[in-house]
């Protein structure tokens, strides 16, 4: 190969300006070197390939017979460039350069071939800038470029239906993938066993499908979408160029029916994917980010699933390498931002540290700025960001986070046309953030919003459908709390049944089993307490517990069941007088409050637990350690909360409660009213 680009070289130096062969010496050369940077990858290579095809096309000024073709040559080359950097200017000038050309073209099959290159162009911008006019118009070309009998009629039935499938992300309506999806059908019908580009159709039909379950939550698509992946796979073996393109394609199915069902040994086969498909994107590869990221995701889903800090610690390295692998301007940087942010957040939830929840806010925030009004990832980046805030709200109870989330919601809800993916994530963020609201102002209109809003959210998740089991939670929780505020008992009924369907949509390994399991025994606990049926409080002790057995050492949900059981023993010993729900309560509190460590959102309400624990224990049994260990536990949880934190005056009048109750306390009292005024102190009067 190297021998050819000399020997162009040397031909091309035997044609000075002027010669009639400098134009096919100019373009031979150019092709040469292209074919190097094909096989070598060495961008110097392609950019010298580019120079030489402008060269031969001011050869060909208008209305030469020669001008079409370098039009051609120049725009697939300037198409490889922009492949590996991914630079606007490249895409802008590849797509005026196709439409000159269409211009030019008198046979329907030519006119066919730069409809569908300039479609290509103009479907490459839009994923880079989101503007929705070129994607309109990318799929009104590949329409007209079908409509002429386009000469590779699959490949023309495998873009459009990418074109419809990109315009259904963006709009949410159904009829564009469905259609994506028998165009990619008919696409794979032309390419048999044995067709070059078979394994790219196995892989289109099965991305669409994959969009449809998370669509409409039907589990068979996610399963026909894992075979035609693995029968993509298949058809690459190693060597083949699209070898790491399907590594990871099916790396993220797996990954998803992980989430939807539990199956750990889906995940760690995607892990083994997405790392064996960086194995072939090696240190400069222009592609890596893409690779280091989706190794991220899964272990952030395993840290989700086994709570292993060093799986975190790793996966928020990765999304950090990938972020800086990719430059600004670049159209994964705005979702690499998006993901760093994630893992920072995942781990303030564990340890604590707040500076990382304010850099995820920060990422947050810049991911917003990339995608501007018009832009079709804004509804998530809205969301992303309304997320981050709540979480902040969480921890230090600034009602201007909640406020600013709730309006951010609310904006994403705009921008999201009926039906569409992202609909229903942005009504439950509004209702959850105006479920908290009601928590902290007690305004009744917030607390029936909510319910509104996540009963719309539910229709929006029919039967079948992965997010189920959690609109299903967050219902039975709403009306669990209108019930504690109005003893509406219907309200009450209504959330039991809830939890239990949302319950039953979970099995074992299920991420959201544990939550659903705790809101129903909270919601059973509360009918216990307003009707005393004991089969109720019996059936909330069987869950939880069950809820702690499915919850080992080192799992990420171990110290939410610890603690609802903790509680729910506490809440059996004021209604029963019996000590050993007691005790059990304040050991379980206090594993709890070992896993919690230094600055952890859940530590000061663990520190809280355990401290009302002892303080039951003392007025029960009158030990006094337990009250003077309990006013220490109280002074550390108030240490940790905010000043404006919503949390802070109940921890305060606890703190209050526990130093009356203290011995010592009132013997201070009673010398201090005891003594004359002359020593400066007031005298209590009445």
């Amino acid at each position: 190969m190297a021998n050819d680009v000399e020997q162009r070289r040397v031909a091309l130096q035997e044609c000075p300006p002027g010669h009639p062969g400098q134009y096919m010496a100019l373009n031979n050369l150019a092709n040469s070197l292209q074919d190097r940077f094909e096989h070598q990858g060495v961008l110097s290579d392609l950019n010298k390939s580019i120079e030489h095809r402008r060269d031969a096309l001011a050869l060909h000024p208008p209305g030469h017979s020669f001008r079409l073709l370098s039009l051609h040559n120049l725009a697939i080359s300037l198409e490889y460039r922009f492949d590996e950097l991914g630079v606007l200017s490249d895409l802008d000038e590849l797509i005026e350069l196709h439409r000159a050309a269409s211009a030019l073209q008198h046979s329907d099959v030519g006119r066919s071939r730069s409809l569908y290159n300039l479609a290509i162009g103009l479907q490459d911008r839009f994923q880079l800038q989101g503007v929705v006019s070129d994607l309109e118009e990318s799929i009104e070309l590949h329409r007209a470029a079908l409509a002429l009998c386009h000469p590779d009629r699959s490949s023309s039935l495998s873009s459009l239906a990418n074109g419809l499938r990109d315009r259904f992300r963006l709009r949410g309506v159904m009829s564009d993938l469905d259609e994506a999806i028998e165009l990619h059908r008919a696409a794979l019908a032309l390419r048999p066993p044995g067709h070059y580009d078979r394994s790219m159709s196995l892989n289109n039909l099965a991305t669409s499908l994959e969009d449809r379950f998370q669509q409409q939550g039907v589990i068979s698509d996610l399963y026909d979408a894992i075979e035609l992946h693995r029968a993509a796979l298949a058809l690459r073996p190693p060597g083949h160029y699209g070898r790491a393109m399907s590594l990871h394609n099916l790396g993220n199915c797996l990954q998803e029916r992980f989430e939807q069902l539990g199956i750990m040994p889906d995940l760690v086969e995607a892990i083994e994917l997405h790392r064996a498909a960086l194995m072939l994107r090696a240190v400069g590869h222009p592609h890596r980010h893409k690779y280091l990221n989706s190794i991220a995701n899964g272990l952030r889903k395993k840290f989700n699933q086994q709570g292993v800090m060093s799986d975190l610690d790793e996966a928020i390295e990765l999304f950090q390498a990938a972020l800086m692998l990719c430059p600004s301007g670049h159209p994964n940087h705005a979702m690499y931002l998006n993901n760093f942010a994630c893992g920072l957040q995942a781990r303030f939830e564990q340890q604590g540290s707040l500076p990382d929840l304010d850099n995820a806010i920060k990422l947050h925030r810049a991911a917003l700025e990339l995608h501007a009004p018009g832009h079709c990832d804004r509804p998530s980046s809205l969301d992303n960001l309304a997320y981050s805030l709540a979480v902040r709200f969480d921890q230090l109870g600034i009602l201007s986070n909640l406020d600013e989330s709730i309006e951010l919601y609310r904006a994403a809800l705009v921008l999201c046309p009926p039906g569409h993916s992202n609909e229903s994530t942005s009504l439950r963020g509004i209702a959850i953030g105006l479920r908290r609201r009601f928590e902290q102002q007690g305004v009744m209109s917030d607390l029936d919003e909510a319910i509104e809003l996540h009963q719309a959210a539910l229709v929006l998740r029919p039967p079948g459908h992965s997010d189920r089991s959690t609109s299903l939670n967050d219902l039975g929780n709403t009306l669990t709390m209108r019930f504690k505020h109005l003893g509406i008992l219907s309200a009450l009924d209504e959330a039991i049944e809830l939890h239990r369907a949302a319950l039953a949509l979970c099995p074992d390994g299920h991420s959201n089993q544990p939550m659903c399991v705790n809101s129903l025994s909270v919601s059973l606990q509360s009918r216990f307490k307003k009707l005393g049926i004991q089969t109720d409080l019996d059936e909330s002790f069987e869950l939880l517990r069950a809820s702690l057995a499915v919850c080992p050492p080192g799992h990420s949900h171990r110290v939410l069941s610890l603690g609802c059981l903790a509680r729910s023993l506490r809440d059996r010993f004021q209604q029963s007088g019996v000590t050993s729900d007691l005790d059990e309560s304040i050991e379980l509190n206090r594993a709890a409050l070992d896993l919690c460590p230094p600055d952890y959102h859940y530590r000061a309400s663990s520190l809280s637990s355990l401290s009302c624990g002892l303080t039951d224990r003392f007025l029960h049994q009158g030990i006094l350690h337990d009250l003077e260990e309990s006013i220490g536990l109280c002074r550390a949880a108030l240490a940790l909360f905010h000043p404006d934190h919503s949390d802070r005056s109940s921890s305060l009048s606890e703190l209050a409660v526990n130093l009356q109750n203290s011995p010592q306390y009132l013997m201070q009292f009673l010398v201090k009213i005891s003594m004359p005024p002359s020593h400066g102190l007031p005298l209590l009067r009445g």
